[in-house]
């Protein structure tokens, strides 16, 4: 990786969370952020899978439902902390992940995606029917926010707005990084030679099976992550923020940002989040509008918005 990128990068985020933390932005604009933060973080799993691994899944907001319900059940009926519970709703979706890759990866192409449909749909009906342990339909409400602590002399509660819009930033750095080493490493290329020839990989010597389920559970376990920080924001885990047309919306982002560009999740979040919102002028139009949008991007922008940004520097003139 470019050492110039990584120390941009490491000079960046904590000044945009001091940013963030501080008040910089007006409310509605931290409500944007940090929902977009929230889709983010699970779509940078999903493109670990998608992008680099060529394995599209369409029942990745299980895994984020999975995260999201670990921390809800352990934080409102055992009462542990955020931070004790991360952890574990990452362990918990990655499993998941692991199990199911290991039980459908031996199917191809459609056979595969309607598996990993089937696995989104089952997920939902038991978070929306086994009330004993969900709540079922209603959720479960008054999950906690963050325990507070303080950053570069800075005391975040994470009960105001902006400290947690803050959070939500420097988490979505932190799974960037880690996935941005990940693909930047041995596994990573192996990765991108299975999705590229998965016949050839093998013949080279690849373990095939065991890279799909390992890439299957390292993107569960972001997603899980991810969903532990949206029920946080939300305060709410609810059936209906986990259904299947959520794992299309998370596919979209990381097609419409770029599939396969560490830069595509967090693009494609910003724009599947802030664009309805923007468009909320024009009420019950906005969805068309929305649509057309993106029709209009796979159509001549195929390769994503990141696509569209690595083509518009690399045209930059040079300075004499």
């Amino acid at each position: 990786m470019n050492p110039l990128a990584v120390l941009g990068f490491c000079a960046a985020v904590p000044a945009l969370v001091c940013y963030v933390a501080q008040g910089g932005l007006p409310p509605y604009l931290l409500h944007i952020l940090a929902l977009a933060c929230t889709y983010a973080i699970p779509a940078i799993g999903l493109n670990i899978m998608l992008g680099y691994g060529g394995l599209v899944c369409l029942g990745h907001a299980a895994f984020v439902g999975l995260g999201a319900y670990t921390l809800g059940i352990l934080a409102v009926d055992h009462g542990w902390g955020f931070w004790a519970t991360l952890p574990l709703a990452a362990l918990v979706a990655g499993a998941a992940g692991a199990l199911l890759g290991a039980v459908t990866l031996r199917l191809r192409t459609h056979f595969f995606m309607i598996a990993t449909l089937a696995f989104g749909l089952v997920t939902h009906a038991v978070l929306n029917n086994w009330e004993e342990l969900t709540r079922g339909p209603v959720g479960l409400p008054g999950i906690p926010r963050p325990d507070g602590f303080a950053f570069f002399g800075l005391d975040f509660a994470f009960r105001r707005l902006p400290d947690f819009a803050a959070f939500a930033v420097g988490a979505t750095a932190v799974a960037f990084a880690l996935s941005a080493l990940l693909i930047r490493s041995d596994f990573g290329r192996m990765l991108v030679a299975i999705r590229q020839d998965e016949t050839l990989a093998a013949a080279k010597g690849v373990n095939v099976t065991a890279g799909k389920v390992l890439a299957f559970a390292i993107g569960a376990a972001i997603a899980g992550a991810g969903g532990a920080v949206k029920v946080s924001f939300l305060r709410v885990a609810a059936p209906a923020s986990f259904e299947y047309l959520e794992g299309i919306n998370l596919v979209l982002i990381v097609i419409i940002g770029g599939a396969g560009r560490l830069s595509g999740p967090l693009l494609g979040a910003l724009l599947f989040v802030a664009l309805p919102e923007y468009l909320r002028v024009a009420a019950e139009w906005r969805l068309v509008f929305f649509g057309v949008a993106l029709v209009l991007l796979m159509r001549f922008a195929p390769e994503g918005l990141a696509g569209i940004a690595a083509r518009l520097f690399r045209r930059r003139p040079a300075v004499a």
